[in-house]
């Protein structure tokens, strides 16, 4: 993979037909498109899971018909954006809360240090310390901790992913990847070459240390069931990704599902916003997911 293979927005180039007419436009503003356009009425709560600046989530609870609350208990997704491990934050993406929680899902939208403050593993640390939080509180959100699901676009795929098959992650905090009632993958990087100056720079270093930054190395026959999917022409992230890590799950027997769709690497995530969402193939099957089937 050259630069441009794996790089890239992180928060999406999302491929609205709106959106797509804004030539020249930055990421920020392609996401901030995306939100103008999301108009829903999910209430959010910002909420804090660690010490650190960026260790903060937002939550995002399901309404009933008269506009309260769902008590559920209701499955929960944990979602964590792109960006390059370098940039990207949970508000950009408000529009994959809002559509996860009008598919009746408790949805938290977590952030974690970014490069070059943060280095590698400790944005993977933040993301597990999240994941516990969301464990921990999901019942005060009228969620299952129980129904945890872990969702990630791009590097946030990449994260999440390490969090669900390297149960040195959630060990740090007393528990184990069986928490995890499912993972989903949207265009992640999973089995990757250290061969642009960014990936030697977040990941080189000893034998270890570049074997851990794999998810692919971490799968074993209890890894949580997982929807892998992906852009066929995605120039982002290298498709082979996806399907090494499909391979990999089989060869070990745990059940995976891989997702295959035209497009680059936003279409992935793009397709969870207003417009496109309540006909999204890609939204209903991670829905079907989520519950179950």
């Amino acid at each position: 993979m050259n630069r441009r293979q794996f790089l890239g927005w992180g928060a999406v180039a999302v491929s609205v037909p709106m959106m797509a007419t804004l030539s020249g436009c930055t990421t920020n503003q392609l996401l901030g498109a995306a939100n103008l356009v999301e108009n829903g009425d999910v209430p959010v709560v910002e909420l804090a899971y660690g010490a650190g600046e960026r260790q903060r989530c937002d939550v995002y609870r399901p309404l009933d018909a008269a506009g309260k609350p769902l008590m559920g208990p209701l499955p929960v997704v944990v979602f964590v954006h792109g960006g390059s491990w370098m940039s990207g934050d949970k508000q950009l993406y408000r529009w994959v809360g809002q559509a996860l929680a009008q598919q009746g899902f408790v949805a938290v939208l977590a952030n974690y240090g970014l490069m070059p403050e943060v280095r590698f593993p400790d944005f993977a640390n933040d993301v597990a310390a999240a994941v516990a939080f969301a464990h921990t509180h999901a019942a005060e959100w009228g969620g299952d901790p129980g129904r945890l699901f872990l969702m990630g676009h791009s590097a946030g795929a990449h994260l999440t992913a390490l969090t669900a098959y390297d149960n040195r992650y959630l060990a740090r905090h007393g528990l184990t990847p069986a928490i995890i009632a499912g993972y989903v993958g949207l265009s992640g990087p999973y089995d990757f070459q250290l061969n642009t100056p960014l990936l030697k720079g977040t990941f080189a270093g000893s034998p270890e240390r570049e074997r851990d930054a794999q998810p692919v190395n971490f799968v074993t026959a209890t890894a949580p069931r997982s929807l892998l999917i992906m852009g066929r022409d995605d120039t982002t992230v290298n498709p082979h990704n996806t399907r090494s890590l499909a391979a990999r799950m089989r060869e070990v027997g745990a059940p995976v599902e891989e997702i295959w769709v035209d497009g680059d690497h936003g279409v992935t995530v793009g397709a969870f916003a207003r417009i496109y969402r309540t006909k999204s193939p890609i939204v209903a099957r991670v829905a079907e997911f989520v519950r179950g089937r």
